[in-house]
């Protein structure tokens, strides 16, 4: 990590009158950034009305390479700030034998993928984009978040201990891609951003970044393109990400502490959980419904049957894990008509929800920039996963989820 760059929490500032008033101590870089955004924003017009999320991009006209279409440069008041870390390092987790993956804790016959940087990939999960899914069945967590004015959901999915020959659709970056990319020490990629997100990736933080936009526009070296639509064309893959970390030589020996599993449940769960119902923003609530037979939980959204194309199966999954943090509406403009951006705060502690095994479990979780999160039941025992693969269900404090 970078010495002026700690991930984002939060900046008050007022570019209307041409000033800032910071709630945390700014690097010098950052205040003069917002000090010289405010005078160009001193006399503008009102702010545009709250719009439907757009693409970012240019679409794929018939037989051309995508080159991307640089985003209007955002009419931002607010720009994240590097918060204050965390000062209590979570629990430290079992140590895992060196031929189980991190996290999934499942055996693999290749142990040199646990050695090397988790791979994150930005996939696009509007009702389209659903429509379209390739490789989610590969990734070992996959985080669903809330984007883009509190309208729509993304996922990012975590790559390590399987290879994904394709991944997609890919989409673009978002401010919650840097608190859980560098909490897992990866390397995310992802097709561009909002110009503050894609300044950060490139400049400030402390892992690589893939952008799609930049290091490959015309989508043949790293990445492919199928189709037109912006919304389900871009396809990545394990492969590609690699390969590009090794061509700018910023692969390395990777070490972090990973999850604890167990195939036996803990006895300290808070009762049955066959169904669980996550409300999500834009017609896009998630359910999950337990099959005692296959003792994994079937996805649903949108009221729909989530499937991944490449098998042709419904989605399932070992373990759900519903985070509860704070989110907070930023001035960071997503797109052309002026779409807000959403921070999600991914390090310090919140509520819980586990479920495996038809089960739940109630605790907090605890994750700061130097640790992937740890799951804690009553009496901060650690609260161990299912072997296999998670889903993260990042929500608000304020949402209901209901179980039974």
């Amino acid at each position: 990590m970078t010495a002026s760059f700690k991930i984002f929490h939060k900046t008050v500032s007022d570019a209307r009158q041409g000033t800032a008033r910071l709630k945390n101590r700014l690097p010098l870089w950052v205040a003069l950034l917002l000090l010289s955004g405010a005078l160009l924003l001193t006399g503008c017009g009102p702010e545009a009305p709250a719009a439907t999320a757009t693409p970012t991009k240019t679409p794929l006209p018939a037989g051309e390479p995508v080159l991307a279409t640089p985003v209007p440069v955002a009419q931002a008041t607010d720009t994240p700030v590097p918060p204050t870390p965390t000062p209590d390092i979570p629990p430290t987790a079992t140590s895992l034998p060196d031929n189980i993956a991190p996290y999934t804790g499942k055996e693999v016959a290749d142990s040199t993928f646990l050695h090397k940087r988790p791979i994150l990939l930005c996939i696009n999960n509007d009702a389209v984009g659903r429509s379209a899914h390739y490789g989610l069945n590969k990734a070992d967590l996959v985080y669903e978040y809330i984007v883009d004015g509190f309208t729509i959901t993304r996922l990012t999915g975590l790559y390590q201990s399987q290879t994904a020959a394709r991944v997609g659709p890919i989409r673009s970056a978002r401010m919650p891609n840097i608190w859980m990319t560098q909490m897992y020490d990866g390397v995310l990629a992802c097709s561009g951003g909002s110009d503050e997100i894609r300044y950060l990736l490139k400049n400030e933080v402390g892992f690589p970044y893939l952008d799609v936009d930049i290091d490959d526009p015309s989508n043949t070296v790293y990445f492919s393109s199928v189709g037109s639509d912006y919304r389900t064309r871009l396809q990545g893959s394990t492969d590609g990400v690699r390969r590009w970390l090794d061509v700018v030589g910023q692969d390395k020996d990777w070490s972090r502490p990973g999850f604890n599993y167990s195939e036996t449940p803990a006895t300290f769960d808070a009762g049955p959980a066959a169904v669980v119902q996550i409300p999500y923003p834009g017609g896009n609530s998630v359910e999950w419904r337990y099959d005692a037979q296959r003792n994994q939980y079937a996805r649903f959204q949108g009221g729909q049957a989530h499937i991944d194309n490449e098998t042709g199966a419904q989605i399932v999954t070992d373990n759900i894990i519903v985070l509860f943090a704070q989110h907070e509406l930023t001035d960071i403009v997503e797109d052309s008509l002026g779409t807000k951006g959403v921070n999600v705060e991914l390090y310090g502690f919140g509520d819980l929800r586990i479920f495996r095994d038809g089960r739940v479990y109630e605790g907090t979780w605890r994750a700061n920039d130097e640790s992937p999160p740890r799951w804690l039941g009553p009496g901060e025992q650690i609260v161990p996963l299912k072997p296999g693969q998670s889903w993260i269900q990042v929500v608000r404090p304020t949402d209901t989820i209901t179980y039974q």
